[in-house]
């Protein structure tokens, strides 16, 4: 049987492009399974596709393509109504492009994968293919006049699903469609990759996309009444979008700086969910919840909203999670309490998550569309004399579950860190032929001086899908090598240039455990770390810290005019009596002032930063005072503050500072700036990890 989903854009990131991807491969095991993409934008897609799925795209819009400017293009389409979501994107032209292949296409049957599409598919698809549309949406949620457009054109559909039972039977009771079932089948999520999380570790995760629907504010505020109580917890939300920065404005109105993160975009994502000991999704509206599936199979319970739709048919409240109201930062507040609080239940639940999220396999969802299928395949060949039901799957076995990389560049790197310094990267490539591909790390300077490419030592193992396993291993001593920088994780062999290789799963976990250790007990000698992470490209990179002393940043706390500074010192030196802390002005006019330390604990250190001193001295509107330690006051040596130890790699986005309003005590050398106006003082991290604050007239 040949299957062809439409898609609007594969190449783009979203839930619906990862759920038709996770059912295509599935799929493929046993048939032929084709992605069309009208859009193409992007020379790669962001999710990775096996090749045994055939991808290819009608409209090709990337830069200096002829589509770009093709004839119709700036016309409307004929097919799309107006009020469908993604109506600007199409015209005439594209209206052309997807009837022309769906007139002419070889598969048995077409699945769409929006109202939109579903148009086209019912329509225009030639009359020997099965027609199937796929609804990903919450049906209310689509304009009436969709609706009315659907209820005229999908008659000639053979099947329509939803992703929740519910939806069906709102979709048949708001628009029905005489004669053609509507089925409630669930989006899959395969098996994590990463082992599940065993709840030990005290991180509340949620993930989605920074949308007002998602109710991040209900979950900041609810965590934030939890604080005071549970003051070793953190919250970390991870995704994009237009409500990011309302977001950190509350996190720090809230006081939650280094409480409640926001991680930003992070895939896969599955090695976080697993970081985490519960999950927390607090939407007013889910169509499905691919996220509370996400956790689940991660082994996390699960504290949602019960929003309409999604969320109740996934969670069995009490078992694997706990259903709270919706809209309601109370009962947000109540469900995560009563798992923060009791470490056998998180486990418990965690296990029932585990167990119960298995009947969203790929595998299992992919068995209820063929049934759909051939039911829909009997149906027409009892109600149209001549019609041919597909051919049946092809028979294989569990070894052909997984297809070879068609080349080393398409393949990509695992990687799982330990909390002793040790990585462990592992690749499935193609067969090697004569090469001997291995790890090489490739230095990326900053100041121009290229540090010798370090091969590691790989082995190679014979795949039963003709492909090769490569691994390796980078220990802690590596580090006397590698130094403080960064490095390209490549695949290298004899006579070929280097593979810069995509990053797969990054499982870091183990490294919140060595940050928590380290700042209980700082070493006393040199420091290392090794941190993998993702370019913005999905390029795989290492970021290796080694110091022979280091001085860590733990806490910045921000209020009353104050700003106070917790840190560690890592290294030979000792925390001497008279110790200083340094705020330094970059740039022309470097200027320095220092106050005593208060040492805390076993190499900690306190220190309050002299905001009075800096604001009457600043010379410029806009001004940055980096953060230096002297542990000894008799020893001219400082030592950098920064906070680069940690299990993910953006600290400056994560950590957001509020700022302190204050007036100067004495009249400024910067005579523009009449005195009593207040200045704004903020503590940063850099990019590169460094600590610092901005001092700025505004």
């Amino acid at each position: 049987m040949k299957i062809s989903f439409l898609i609007n854009n594969i190449y783009g990131i979203g839930g619906t492009n990862r759920t038709v991807i996770n059912l295509a491969e599935a799929l493929a095991v046993r048939h032929e399974v084709e992605i069309v993409s009208v859009f193409r934008r992007a020379t790669a897609t962001k999710f990775e596709i096996s090749p045994r799925i055939t991808v290819r795209a009608l409209v090709d819009l990337r830069p200096g393509s002829a589509d770009r400017d093709a004839a119709g293009s700036d016309e409307p389409s004929e097919v799309v109504p107006r009020q469908e979501e993604f109506y600007a994107q199409y015209s005439r032209f594209t209206d052309g492009r997807i009837i022309r292949d769906l007139e002419k296409t070889t598969a048995d049957v077409v699945v769409g994968t929006r109202p939109s599409l579903n148009l086209f598919v019912a329509a225009h698809t030639r009359d020997g293919a099965l027609r199937v549309a796929q609804e990903h949406m919450t049906h209310l949620a689509i304009p009436p006049a969709v609706r009315a457009e659907m209820a005229r054109v999908y008659p000639r559909l053979d099947a329509i699903t939803t992703v929740t039972e519910a939806d069906a039977r709102s979709f048949m009771e708001n628009t029905p469609i005489p004669g053609i079932p509507v089925v409630g089948i669930p989006n899959s999520v395969p098996e994590p990759a990463v082992a599940p999380s065993d709840g030990t570790r005290r991180v509340v995760v949620s993930a989605g996309r920074m949308h007002q629907i998602k109710r991040y504010d209900l979950l900041i505020r609810a965590f934030s009444t939890l604080a005071e109580e549970f003051p070793d917890w953190q919250l970390r939300i991870y995704g994009d979008g237009g409500e990011a920065g309302k977001l950190r404005s509350l996190v720090t109105d809230l006081g939650l700086t280094g409480r409640a993160l926001l991680m930003g975009g992070f895939s896969p994502i599955e090695s976080e969910w697993a970081k985490g000991s519960i999950a927390a999704v607090t939407s007013s509206a889910e169509s499905f919840g691919m996220t509370l599936v996400e956790a689940m199979r991660c082994g996390l319970p699960v504290v949602s909203t019960d929003c309409p739709v999604g969320p109740r048919e996934i969670l069995r409240d009490g078992e694997d999670g706990f259903l709270v109201p919706n809209g309601e930062v109370e009962g947000i507040a109540w469900g995560l309490r009563r798992l923060m609080a009791d470490e056998p239940l998180r486990r418990t639940m965690g296990a029932a998550a585990l167990r119960n999220a298995a009947r969203y396999d790929p595998a299992a969802v992919a068995d209820r569309y063929l049934e759909l299928f051939e039911d829909a395949a009997r149906r027409r060949a009892a109600a149209e004399r001549g019609y041919r039901a597909p051919a049946a799957g092809r028979r294989t076995g569990a070894d052909q579950l997984t297809v070879e990389p068609a080349a080393l560049g398409a393949a990509v790197v695992d990687v799982t860190a330990d909390d002793a310094g040790w990585l462990r990267f592992s690749a499935d490539g193609p067969a090697e032929g004569r090469r001997r591909w291995q790890f090489v790390l490739r230095h990326k300077p900053v100041d121009g001086v290229r540090r010798p490419d370090l091969p590691l030592r790989t082995s190679r193992k014979d795949l039963d899908n003709g492909g090769t396993h490569y691994s390796a291993v980078l220990t802690p001593s590596a580090l006397d090598e590698l130094g403080d920088g960064r490095w390209q994780v490549t695949m290298g062999a004899p006579k070929t240039s280097n593979v810069h290789m995509k990053a797969g799963v990054r499982d870091t976990r183990a490294l919140i455990d060595a940050r928590a250790r380290l700042i209980a007990r700082p070493p006393s000698g040199p420091i290392g770390w090794n941190l993998p992470y993702a370019q913005p490209n999905g390029r795989l990179m290492l970021r290796t810290v080694l110091r022979e002393e280091h001085a860590e940043c733990t806490g910045v706390d921000v209020g009353d005019g104050a700003v106070t500074l917790r840190g560690v010192l890592c290294g030979g030196r000792r925390i001497e009596a008279g110790a200083l802390f340094i705020v330094s002005r970059r740039g022309r006019h470097r200027q320095s002032f220092s106050v005593p330390v208060q040492v805390t604990g076993r190499q900690a250190f306190r220190a309050e930063a002299p905001l009075r001193r800096v604001v009457d001295h600043r010379l410029e509107r806009w001004e940055d005072w980096d953060w230096w330690l002297q542990p000894d006051p008799f020893d001219r040596r400082k030592v950098r503050v920064c906070h680069v130890l940690e299990d993910f790699p953006d600290v400056k986005g994560a950590y957001v500072y509020p700022s302190v309003p204050l007036v100067g005590d004495e009249p400024s050398a910067y005579a523009v700036v009449h005195p009593a106006r207040p200045v704004w003082v903020r503590p940063y991290c850099s990019a590169s990890g460094a600590m610092a604050m901005n001092v700025v007239d505004r």
